[in-house]
């Protein structure tokens, strides 16, 4: 029965390669103009919290095997960069980050612009008033996300945040409150859902969707 199982997990692999190339000839790939994470907070997380936070984004816009199937391409961030400095200069008055979405992705002729945002970043202890207490932590964080999808001309922007004031705790850090935040904001906007779907269009992506949900599928691929 197991070889039966593992050769039927071959076959939808190599029907799911043969698939490719058909995939992407059937599409232009979906262009995405992904941001580092902004800072705004006057504490700033060291570089480790950092690459954690953005790898929370990172993992939500993965698309598995895109080398082959190139279902997505991400716009320089020194492209980024400078269409948002050049928006905001064209701006007036007082600007929001939500408010340079649109014309970044228009300057860029971006599909998708993602802008991670850290607006609160706190943290400090201080002593006890009791005896029989440690250092109190105090610690705060807020995140937002900001996403335009210029196909829908829809604009997202999802904030969480957190706070702590107790003894000291690893679970009260601004660092775990942040990556929580992070965490959340991915999961409220739906993040990976903007993505375009790889089988929007065609009988062959249709085949290979449904290769690629078969269980023995992936278990074949663990």
């Amino acid at each position: 029965m197991r070889n039966i199982i593992t050769r039927s997990c071959i076959t939808m692999l190599m029907l799911l390669l043969l698939a490719m190339p058909a995939l992407a000839a059937g599409r232009q790939p979906q262009r995405i103009a992904q941001f580092p994470l902004v800072i705004e907070s006057w504490q700033q997380p060291d570089a480790s919290v950092q690459d954690q936070l953005e790898t929370k984004i990172d993992r939500a816009l993965h698309v598995p095997l895109n080398e082959t199937l190139k279902a997505v391409e991400f716009i320089p961030e020194k492209d980024c960069l400078a269409a948002w400095d050049e928006a905001e200069g064209q701006l007036t008055g007082k600007v929001r980050i939500k408010d340079l979405a649109k014309p970044i992705a228009e300057k860029l002729n971006a599909d998708l612009v993602v802008i991670p945002v850290l607006a609160e970043y706190e943290q400090y202890t201080t002593m006890s008033w009791y005896w029989d207490r440690g250092m109190i932590l105090h610690s705060r964080a807020e995140v937002q996300l900001i996403v335009y999808d210029r196909t829908k001309d829809k604009l997202v922007h999802k904030k969480a945040s957190d706070f702590f004031d107790d003894e000291y705790s690893s679970a009260g850090t601004a660092s775990y409150l942040a990556l929580n935040c992070m965490e959340r904001v991915v999961n409220d906007a739906n993040l990976h859902g903007f993505l375009w779907p790889l089988d929007r269009s065609t009988p062959v992506a249709d085949d290979a969707k449904k290769y690629r949900q078969s269980p023995d599928f992936f278990r074949f691929l663990a």
